[in-house]
């Protein structure tokens, strides 16, 4: 996920974190028709087994977690010209998206064996 982020110097226990914070997001956002389950085992390398839609849900979401919770609000300035990144979760476009990718699992039928 770090390579798909363009992300170097990133720690695997940082990531892990933000896998999980999308995880729970989606299960929330299903309301209770979603229960994806979080990573097990050793921080730095921990795993998840997810069906492929699962997986293109959670790594949407991470992904906008990455920008909205753990970049945050970052300001650059250039000379006269500051430049600032807006919290992606505080844009309707990409709630909807968040919204959208949970709803999308309600209707995943999983084989438990």
């Amino acid at each position: 996920m770090t390579t798909l982020l363009h992300l170097s110097g990133f720690t695997e226990a940082t990531m892990e974190e933000i896998i999980d914070t999308a995880i729970d997001v989606l299960n929330l956002f299903g309301k209770g028709m979603v229960d994806l389950p979080n990573l097990g085992g050793t921080s730095g390398s921990k795993t998840v087994t997810l069906e492929s839609s699962q997986a293109g849900a959670v790594k949407l979401v991470a992904r906008a977690i990455y920008h909205g919770f753990y970049k945050g609000i970052d300001t650059h300035a250039i000379q006269s010209l500051t430049l600032s990144a807006s919290d992606v979760l505080g844009n309707p476009t990409v709630m909807a998206a968040i919204r959208e990718a949970a709803e999308l699992l309600k209707d995943v039928d999983i084989d438990v064996g």
